[in-house]
This record gives C-alpha cells, sequence and structure tokens, in this order.
C-alpha cells in the first residue's frame, strides 16, 4: 500500500504486518548486543550493521550522536539519551531492546537540524525519519472555545512520519497507522487498559451502535468493530486523526469483515482546514454484517447522526484532566443520545 503523506509503498495490510511482527526486530544469531550507558557520552564507536542488515538500538543512538559531534551540535559531554526519543515501526510491545532493520526507527528530536538530519537519513539506514520535537503536543489544543482552534505539529525534517502501532484485543491486534507529527504518542503493551475497558462495555451493553467520538487514529473504534460491534462510527475533529482513522480501516478490513472501504474526502483536502465543526464524512466500509463510518468534525454535533440503539460511546480526550469539555460533552450526549457513554 502507498503511503498517503510520502507516496512510497511502505504500508502493509494488518494481516501481512501481523505474520512478521515476532521476527521484526529479533536479532540473528550473528547480531552483537551492547548495551550502552544513556546517561553519559558513547565508550566508543559503534560497528556496523550486522550483514542481516539489522543494528542494535543503542549503536544506532551513538552513530546518530557521533554525527551530532562532528556537525557540532554536541559537544561530546552530553547523555547518550539526549539524541532524542525513539520510536520503532511497527510499535509493539517488546521485552527487550530491539534489533531495527532498515527504515524502521523514527527519531523526535530537538537537537537536529535540517543538514544533519538529512546526512542522519543517508547514513544511517535505520533511520525512516527525523522529527524536530515541538513544544506543545500535536493536534488541537485544550483551548476548545479559541476561534481558529490552537493547533501543532511536529515539523518533519527527514524521510517519513507515517508509523504503525499494535494493540492487543481478544480477537487478534488492532494495526494503526498514524502520521506522527502530528498524532500524540501512545507506546503499545502486552495489555491495553483502554482496549480492555472497551471489551468490557461492550459484552455488558451489547450496543448496536459504538461511537468512537473523539476517536484519534480510531483505535478504540476500530477494536470495537474487531470485537463484534456491527455498526461503527468514529469521529475526531482534528484532520489528521479523522484521516488515519479512515486509513486504518482499510488496513484492518480482513479483520473488521469489511468487503468494501470507500474514502469520500482526500488528505489533501482535510489538511487545508484542519479542524472541521459540522461533521463531514471521510469514510465508509461496508460487509455482510458491518457498517463503519468515519467524520471529521465537532463530537458534540454528532447526535443527529445517530439513529441506531443502543448506543456505547467512548470519549477518549488526550488529556482527560483539562479537558474542559468533559463533563459538559457527557451530559449533553446523555440528553441528546442516550446510551451508554464513558470515558476509558
Amino acid at each position: 500500500m502507498y503511503c498517503p503523506v510520502c507516496g512510497k509503498d511502505h504500508i502493509c495490510y494488518a494481516q501481512d504486518l501481523l505474520s512478521r511482527r515476532h521476527d521484526n526486530f529479533s536479532p540473528c544469531p550473528d547480531c552483537n548486543r551492547i548495551i550502552r550507558n544513556k546517561s553519559g557520552p558513547p565508550d566508543d564507536s559503534p560497528p556496523p550493521p550486522c550483514h542481516c542488515g539489522k543494528a542494535f538500538i543503542d549503536d544506532v543512538y551513538a552513530r546518530l550522536y557521533l554525527l551530532l559531534v562532528d556537525t557540532g551540535l554536541f559537544s561530546g559531554d552530553e547523555p547518550l539519551s539526549s539524541v532524542g526519543t525513539p520510536l520503532i515501526d511497527p510499535g509493539i510491545f517488546l521485552r527487550s531492546p530491539p534489533f531495527l532493520p532498515s527504515r524502521s526507527f523514527l527519531l523526535i528530536s530537538s537537537v537536529f537540524d535540517d543538514a544533519t538530519a538529512h546526512r542522519a537519513y543517508h547514513e544511517v539506514p535505520q533511520i525512516s525519519g527525523i522529527l524536530n520535537e515541538g513544544r506543545n503536543p500535536p493536534g488541537i489544543g485544550d483551548r476548545v472555545d479559541v476561534h481558529p482552534p490552537v493547533c501543532s505539529e511536529q515539523n518533519l525534517l527527514c524521510g517519513c512520519d507515517v508509523r504503525a502501532d499494535l494493540f492487543p484485543t481478544s480477537k487478534g491486534p488492532v494495526v494503526v497507522y498514524k502520521k506522527q507529527g502530528a498524532a500524540h504518542i501512545e507506546f503499545p503493551h502486552g495489555s491495553d487498559p483502554k482496549i480492555r475497558s472497551v471489551e468490557t462495555a461492550i459484552r455488558r451493553v451489547h450496543p448496536s451502535l459504538f461511537v468512537d467520538a473523539c476517536s484519534g487514529v480510531g483505535t478504540l473504534g476500530i477494536a470495537g468493530g474487531i470485537l463484534g460491534v456491527h455498526h461503527v462510527l468514529l469521529n475526531d475533529p482534528w484532520y489528521a486523526a479523522a484521516y488515519f482513522s479512515a486509513f486504518n480501516l482499510l488496513v484492518n478490513k480482513d479483520s473488521l469483515g469489511l468487503d468494501e472501504c470507500t474514502f469520500t474526502t482526500d488528505f489533501l483536502h482535510l489538511s487545508r482546514e484542519k479542524v472541521h465543526d459540522e461533521p463531514l464524512q471521510v469514510a465508509e466500509g461496508h460487509g455482510s454484517e458491518k457498517d463503519v463510518e468515519v467524520f471529521q468534525g465537532r463530537m458534540e454535533l454528532l447526535s443527529p447522526l445517530i439513529h441506531d440503539h443502543p448506543v456505547l460511546t467512548v470519549f477518549d480526550p488526550f488529556n482527560k484532566k483539562q479537558f474542559r469539555q468533559n463533563q459538559s460533552f457527557l451530559s449533553g450526549w446523555a440528553n441528546t443520545v442516550g446510551g451508554e457513554v464513558f470515558i476509558p
């Protein structure tokens, strides 16, 4: 599948990605693993990648560190950890540090400039992209009453920042791709508490419709479809969240039981108007026993689209403590839509 951001063929359907996830970051018999001290500079130069093409993550960090010293961005006294925050692609729960194949490592860093980032991309084959770390998390700010809304994205310095995460459910993993510079970080664990709470609620309510009102890139909504709810509606006001919720329907098409998946709005169109008020349909998917819809818009305006009952709604804003509309949304939704609504 072709990436909607860079246009390259590095996107996999869920079943293809899942079939090789256990071997992706495993060493071959000749790979060497040397754990480095992250609180100081590297003691020596890292070895080249193994003949299998993989390199231990600490060695990749050391190569990046020495490159930063060579370009004058580091003095050589900084700790190894100051290179940046690593994200592997695909993101999976690992019990030991990974051996990185080619283009499997996205770095979020405040250290790199454009020239050094491009040099790193060409000299370190494990790098898939480098993002300039912003002061604010990507997405829409908590002040939803500000017009226009405060929106933040991280600047991509090199490569591509579209990557996947794998989240477990009792019916098999959900694979979600995201444009990482426009989405907050979620680290997959052996068991995901949000998905567990969704499973518990679905078993209790047996809903005809599952609404993921603040869907992000679609993890909980797609999980609801995989867990057996026949009609699923996903919505997010942020352009990259809504689009990748739609894109991930296609990625998880077989797991969801969809025969077709149709995009009604493309990524370029959504990126021109990053936040949408009146719900705009982005995609729909249909199967013999499954209907899934994706919208971009304000969640409190979704109620005219709700017809099925009983309804189960999950509301998962990025900042649950500071999100100012929590209580007003929950009470308003209960009055206009009904059913059960919960924060996972």
